[in-house]
């Protein structure tokens, strides 16, 4: 014989309070004088100015887990999660670093991402550890203006071909 007993929904209203969607007059006019799209990219642009103190020691951090995933991806019982552990860094990396100014390790990690994403584990080993001494190396400074422009476009011009040479055969 079935249960006789309903199985009550419990009531969640009073633990969660859902706040009404309904905007206050304050806030529909900031909508409405934010709208300009001028003053929306010069909000945006002050916003990054504020942060743009922070991109360095994030970008340190970044090359961090990028340095620490290549050391855990060479030990002999590495398995392909910890070459995905490298991809998955210099992907987050090439995403981030032309926002922190840093377009040559952007343009770098790019190309470590193509190589790890179309080889296999284990392979390339040198032309991985390359873009990521680069990488370190675009960090610390090669210097800055045109001279060192031209330096980082020429590592990233090799390394670039290095990758579709070796990708191409694959």
């Amino acid at each position: 014989m079935a249960d006789a007993r309903q199985i009550q929904t419990p009531d969640i209203s009073r633990v969660i309070k859902i706040r009404p969607t309904v905007p206050t007059p304050e806030t529909a006019a900031d909508v409405a004088e934010s709208a300009d799209p001028v003053d929306m990219a010069d909000r945006a642009e002050a916003a990054v100015d504020s942060l743009s103190g922070q991109f360095e020691a994030w970008m340190t951090a970044d090359l961090d887990k990028l340095v620490a995933a290549w050391r855990d991806a060479q030990v002999p019982e590495a398995t392909p999660e910890a070459y995905r552990a490298v991809f998955t860094a210099s992907h987050n990396i090439r995403g981030v670093a032309g926002s922190y100014g840093y377009p040559a390790i952007s343009r770098l990690c790019g190309s470590l991402s193509t190589l790890l994403n179309d080889t296999h584990p284990g392979e390339n080993s040198a032309l991985i550890n390359l873009h990521i001494e680069a990488c370190r190396a675009a960090f610390v400074g090669v210097g800055s203006g045109d001279s060192a422009a031209s330096v980082s476009d020429a590592v990233c011009d090799a390394l670039e071909q290095s990758v579709a040479a070796k990708t191409a055969s694959n």
